[in-house]
Order: C-alpha cells, then structure tokens, then sequence
C-alpha cells in the first residue's frame, strides 16, 4: 500500500525540519549567529581553497637525513661497543644508506658481526662483502617504518603549527612517500607560512667554551652569510639543500661561537612556550617552561656555571648567550635578543608544536587569489541556478504542475538535507563540488523520472490510480537502488583514494545520492499519500 503509518509521517517530516534547522547557519548573517549557542552556530559550510583563495604548498621531506643521522649514531655505538670488547676496526665508513666497516684482522670477523647485530636486534643488515669488510644497513621493513614513523610525525608537527595561526580547515596530508601537502584557505602570501611550517626549530641549550667545544654560527654570522649561500648550487648538492653549522664556520668568514658539545637541555624538554614582553625593557622575549626533568638539569646547568655564558642553539644557530647571573631553579626561564613581537610569536609556537624530525623543501607552491575565489563562486552559482532552473522546467513540461511539482519539492528537499549533511561533518565546499551539487540536481529527480514512468505504464495496462502509483513506487525500487548503488560505490573510492578537489566533488556526490534515496521515494510517497487521500482522483494525469 501507498500509505504510510502515522509514526512514519512524522519521522519523515522530523527529519526534513531537523535538515533545515542544520542547514540554517549557513543563510544567517554572522551578526546573528553571534547571539546563538557556539555548537550550533559552528556548524556552517567553509569555503574550500579554490573558492576562498589561500596557499597550495607541497613539501619534499628528507628522509634521507634522517637515515643518515641514525647511520652516524649507529656508527658511534659501534665504536664504543668494539672499544668495550677490546676489538678494533680500522675505518667505518658511512655512503648515506649502508656501514661499511674495514677490520683489521679476518678472524674477528664473525664476533663483530654478531656484536653489531645486537646492538638493534633484528633491524640491522650484516653482510661480508669481504673477509675483512662489513656491511652494516638497517633492514627495509624498518627502512619502511622510519619513513612512515617520519612523514607522520612530520605531518602533525605542521597541523599543530598551522591550526595554532587561526586558520580554518586546512588540508594537511600525506603525497607519496616522502612529501607532505598542505593547503590553507585564507592566506594571501605563503612566505610566512612557508617560514612557520618549514623551520625544524630544534632548540638546545649548552654551555659557551666548556669542555670538548663545537662552532655554532650566531644569529648575525648566519644571516650574513645565508643569502649567498642559499643561492649557491655547489652548497646545496654538497649538503642535499641542508646547511651544516659547523661547516659554514670552517669554511666562511663568518661569526662564529665555540659551545659545548654536551646539551645542557634539549627542546624536547619544554612544555610550554609563550610570547611576552620584558617588564623592564619592554622588549619582545620568549617565556618557557620546563618538565620536571628538565627543570632540574637546567637548576643544575645554571647553578654550577654563574657568570658562564649560556648559548640558546636553534636550529644549529646560536640566537642568544646570555651570561648566567644566578641559579633558575623554578622550572622556566626567558628566551631574549634581538627578536621583533612578530619573530617571538612565531618562535614560541614553533617550540610549542615541537621539532620537525625532517628538513621540509618547498617543491611546489601555488597561490590562489581572493579574486579568483569570488569568479569561481560567481560562475558556480550561474551555473548551478542555470542547471536546477532547466531541470526544474523540464519536470513541469514532463509530468505536469501536480507531479512535476512534487519531484521538484523533492529536489528542493534534497538539496537541504545535502547542506545539512555538509555542515554537521564540517565539508568544505569547493568548485568541483558545486559540480557535484548540479549533478544531484539533476540525480535527485531521476528516480522520480522511473516512478513516473512506471506509473504511466501501470495505469496504461487499466490499473486504478491508487493501484498503479503503488505498483510503480515497488517496481522501480530496484531500478533505482541499483543506478545509486552503483555511482555511490564510484563516490566512495573517489573520496577514499582522492585528494582535494576530487574529494570535494566525491563528498557533494555521495551526500547527494544518500539523501536524494530519502527525498525522491520515502518523501514524495508521503507526500503523494496525503494528496491521493485528500484529491481522490480516478485517474492520473501524469
């Protein structure tokens, strides 16, 4: 039967209010959503970048660094190992991807094997190229690992750094193997942007001239050679687009600080870091804090070392050496020099959010202007009265004012429940998912086109009005559920397996197609229901 039992009616009428009640924020003024509850005012569509405009970068991260780095650490612990065991190598040698260690005597050979295999149980490679060369690599599935370990870490490092500016809705995400896609709605030039993400700020604390020493560039001797640096060809090959500290004070004139190869506290230590003012200077600073273990270090550093020059190492550079005039027992302290508000508040965010465990290179970068944005909306909104418009006609020229009219309610339904669906799982909406709204539109009254016409055939066979709008809402449901079934499973993969824009256009579609299942059959059936119980026709004039 075509009708409906009340409780039916009424959940399917609670559904439709309750999509517009959702869908509303987006039509309100922000001077009124001001003066509603934060929850329900939230939930509102954002505009994607290609409507907005903002800043499309893409990022190579160096993993193989890291590789490198932990290469050289394991070739350190090898050393110390074999020193314990009183054996000797003569020279390990490092090419990037793999150990190669030179014996000085064959028949050591199996021992240091096993030795070097226990250092990182079941990680290490040890073969014998020769009788008195090894070579040392880590195995791929923890090659593998480490690179994944990496590009994770790297991605939440910056998704702390850019949802901390304010921004809304950026796309962060992973892009092959060793790259990271960020695109931030909003931003007008990405230099900035490109600066916060990209810097590493890796902070260390140590000692000035104390001990077994290293040269350390200062703030001023890094930025007077930087320039010509960064454009030489021969540095960046040398150093895969990484500057080694050290090697800049060898080989250029440049100022330089000798500090203590052992790190007092390391930046891993800091919980909090916030951008201040000196009160007696009223100078830009940066306040942090420690945990506990760190506080007792630097009580420790600084109690033993009064009047001794204290270098604050950020990102290999020195950016401060304040002399240390008394014990800091309580756990803080104050980062000062020649800082402006705006360089303290990047580096206070930049300790907050934590080091990057990679050196990010920016390989590609786009900007996509606010004028732009407002073409694109212009045109998508043209073309999606434009689409709905004929659509619209169509189904008034095709099965009348009454029918016609119905499947375009239930377009119209549709549509609100899409805006709905949107702003409850806070999509962005971007340029091709206006596409995806007019293909709705158009999707929307298509099951409606196979129930109609399966009614005309019913009633053309004698059927009786009631009996061939029932036989025709039965007999095309599979037809329906089938053509939707199909395009969602395609939506589906599309958002599982895009990125961006094929992901707007997937959401919009799968949305669409969810909801239009609910307005163009359980919907128009109600509403047919009320009007065949209220008109009584003996026949359909469809």
């Amino acid at each position: 039967m075509l009708t409906l039992p009340r409780w039916q009616n009424w959940t399917i009428t609670g559904i439709v209010l309750l999509s517009l009640l959702l869908a509303l924020p987006n039509l309100l003024p922000t001077a009124v959503l001001n003066y509603l509850p934060q929850w329900y005012a939230a939930n509102i569509i954002s505009l994607g970048l290609d409507l907005r405009g903002g800043a499309h970068l893409l990022f190579d991260v160096d993993v193989r660094s890291v590789v490198r780095q932990r290469l050289t650490d394991l070739s350190d612990s090898i050393r110390t190992e074999l020193r314990k065991q009183q054996l000797q190598v003569r020279e390990i040698a490092s090419d990037g991807t793999s150990l190669t260690v030179s014996l000085r005597d064959a028949a050591d050979a199996a021992r240091i094997a096993d030795i070097i295999r226990n250092l990182e149980s079941g990680l290490l490679d040890v073969t014998t190229v020769a009788p008195t060369t090894l070579r040392v690599a880590y195995t791929q599935q923890e090659l593998t690992r480490r690179r994944q370990q990496v590009l994770d870490q790297s991605i939440e490092v910056v998704r702390k750094r850019v949802d901390e500016t304010g921004t809304k809705e950026p796309t962060i995400q992973r892009q092959g193997d060793e790259r990271v896609l960020v695109q931030v709605p909003g931003v007008e030039n990405p230099d900035d942007l490109i600066k916060l993400i990209s810097t590493t700020a890796k902070m260390e604390f140590r000692l000035e001239g104390v001990g077994a020493t290293i040269l350390r560039p200062t703030k001023e001797g890094w930025d007077a050679v930087w320039p010509e640096l960064a454009k030489s060809e021969r540095w960046q090959k040398e150093s895969n687009k990484t500057l080694i500290a050290e090697e800049i004070c060898r080989r250029q004139a440049t100022a330089c600080m000798p500090v203590s190869r052992r790190v007092v506290v390391s930046g891993e230590e800091l919980t909090d870091a916030q951008a201040t003012f000196d009160q007696q200077t009223n100078r830009p600073i940066v306040s942090f804090r420690f945990t506990t273990s760190g506080g007792r270090a630097f009580c420790r550093a600084t109690t033993d070392n009064i009047n001794k020059p204290l270098a604050i190492v950020l990102d290999e550079r020195v950016i401060s050496a304040p002399v240390i005039q008394s014990a800091i027992c309580g756990g803080s302290g104050i980062i000062t020099g020649s800082f402006t508000s705006q360089q303290t508040n990047d580096l206070a965010l930049q300790l907050r959010s934590g080091a990057l465990p990679a050196t990010l290179t920016v390989i590609e970068r786009r900007t996509v202007g606010a004028d732009l944005g407002a073409d694109a909306i212009r045109a998508g909104t043209i073309a999606a009265v434009v689409g709905t418009a004929l659509v619209v006609l169509f189904m008034f020229l095709s099965y009348g004012p009454t029918f016609g009219g119905f499947a375009n309610l239930a377009m119209a339904v549709n549509l609100l429940m899409v805006f709905a669906g949107m702003s409850v799982l806070g999509a962005s909406l971007t340029l091709p998912g206006i596409a995806g709204l007019v293909l709705t539109v158009g999707m929307a009254v298509d099951s409606n086109v196979l129930i109609y016409e399966r009614v005309r055939e019913e009633q053309s066979l004698g059927r009786s009005a009631m009996s061939a709008l029932t036989a025709g809402y039965e007999r095309a449901m599979s037809a329906i559920i089938d053509a939707n079934l199909t395009t969602l499973i395609a939506g589906v993969l599309m958002f599982g397996f895009g990125s961006g824009p094929i992901k707007g256009f997937a959401t919009t579609l799968s949305l669409g197609l969810l909801t239009s299942m609910f307005s163009s059959t359980i919907f128009t059936r109600m509403v047919l229901a009320q009007w065949m119980r209220w008109r009584r026709p003996r026949e359909l004039v469809i």
